[in-house]
């Protein structure tokens, strides 16, 4: 990670935590910002849950690529830009292809540098949707 994005990363996790330090993470790529597709309703899923819209303050997007970011930062607070050089996170990546396996060492290498700022997180994928303060609870139990 270059410099000025641990900067970024320090930055916004001081902005995004909870009072312990934790935080909620997704990933987003090309594929799936476009308007009106799941980023749209995975938001969507915060502000109309049952006391979860508070929870919005604490998710962090993590754009793959350029187009994820620049509609992470029209939709929401936290978003920090995952650059990661010669690879192009932009499109579809097929189960367990070079570039899918790519992506997912460079997903596990950012949450390692998260855990080496003294961060907790819930990383969630942007196909889960939160209805009910209850379930992200039962998460926290579950750590």
């Amino acid at each position: 990670m270059q410099e000025q994005d641990s900067l970024n990363l320090e930055q916004i996790l001081k902005q995004a935590s909870m009072p312990d330090k934790t935080v909620i993470i997704t990933t987003l790529n090309e594929a799936w910002a476009t308007q009106n597709t799941m980023i749209d309703l995975f938001l969507e899923s915060f502000r109309a849950g049952n006391d979860t819209a508070r929870f919005l303050h604490n998710l962090i997007i993590v754009a793959l690529d350029q187009k994820a970011y620049d509609r992470c930062v029209t939709v929401h607070l936290h978003c920090l830009q995952l650059r990661t050089d010669g690879v192009d996170f932009s499109g579809e990546k097929l189960f367990m292809t070079s570039d899918y396996l790519r992506m997912m060492w460079r997903r596990i290498e950012f949450l390692r540098q998260v855990l080496e700022e003294g961060y907790s997180f819930i990383f969630s994928v942007c196909f889960s949707f939160f209805w009910k303060q209850k379930n992200i609870h039962c998460v926290f139990s579950t750590i």
